[in-house]
């Protein structure tokens, strides 16, 4: 037991000091915002998932890959951004382009994955001027089913740990997974892909330690819960929209209203895979997803 202690107590040290030297904050018109940029060539700025940060988008952008410019920008409640009094997915949509005046970027191409595409989708719909192409990944574009009123009176206390968390992964990585929509035939198959299994340990990695999250992660629960009917038939930009059938965290009916509903969208719809289908199916993901960007995608 002493062992495990130490351990995690090293991790926890090693991956605050990563998250500390892995950004930057920017003065921006709005406020402070925490985030990273790698890569050169078409901009393309990543809203990450929940639970995650600036660390999740570097993720997600490297297993992209290409010749892009990246933004990773943290959302509110995450790292180093700060909560706002009104932290919601419009007001966080006017952050990005507040955050693109800072860098004197002019349009990008936005990926919003899982909890971060209601901004995502804010970001096309209030700034369609900067925005040349829209990409949902794993995607909310509906209110998410509220947690139970036990789990929704436990969560912030839950989220109080960085120990609890980490010793579940820890001893258990596979329930983590499986938790999320990746089966257990579908495991038993990637773990023989150690580049598959590797993905999905260092996604893991971009939500620990959750302590520094724990805003973020409350916010996101009271807004997806209450996200309004958004006008996206209006949104006018070329997109692309990817989501597994048994995605058990945001629900299949949020990629086909996505895509049924954003005109001429492109959906790639897949049976399997759960709520980390571009990993597990990223033969048949990523390639779309480069292409897409590829097309789209303008330099600065």
């Amino acid at each position: 037991m002493l062992s495990l202690v130490a351990r995690y107590k090293e991790e926890n040290q090693f991956a605050r000091n990563r998250l500390q030297t892995g950004s930057q904050l920017f003065k921006t018109s709005v406020g402070v915002v925490e985030a990273a940029l790698i890569g050169h060539g078409n901009t393309i700025l990543i809203s990450h998932g929940s639970g995650g940060g600036y660390d999740m988008g570097l993720w997600l952008a490297h297993l992209i890959g290409g010749q892009s410019q990246y933004i990773a920008p943290s959302r509110f409640g995450y790292l180093r951004s700060p909560l706002p009094p009104k932290p919601t997915p419009e007001t966080q949509a006017d952050t990005y382009a507040a955050l693109l005046d800072t860098l004197n970027v002019n349009s990008v191409i936005i990926i919003g994955l899982s909890a971060g595409g209601a901004s995502a989708l804010q970001f096309a719909l209030r700034h369609s001027g900067r925005c040349h192409g829209l990409v949902m990944l794993s995607a909310v574009s509906r209110p998410v089913p509220p947690l139970s009123p036990i789990l929704r009176a436990i969560y912030p206390f839950m989220l109080k740990s960085d120990f609890v968390p980490w010793l579940f992964y820890s001893t258990a990585p596979h329930t983590v997974f499986q938790a999320n929509g990746v089966s257990r035939a579908l495991l038993a198959q990637i773990k023989l892909e150690r580049e598959k299994i590797r993905l999905l340990d260092e996604l893991y990695q971009t939500t620990f330690p959750s302590t520094l999250r724990r805003e973020g992660m409350i916010n996101d629960m009271q807004q997806l819960t209450i996200l309004p009917s958004y006008p996206i038939e209006h949104i006018t930009v070329p997109t692309l929209v990817v989501h597994a059938v048994n995605d058990p965290i945001i629900p299949f009916e949020s990629g086909e209203f996505s895509a049924h509903t954003i005109p001429n969208a492109q959906f790639l719809r897949l049976a399997d895979g759960g709520h980390f289908v571009c990993v597990t199916h990223r033969e048949e993901t990523m390639p779309i997803v480069q292409k897409f960007l590829s097309r789209y995608g303008v330099q600065n």
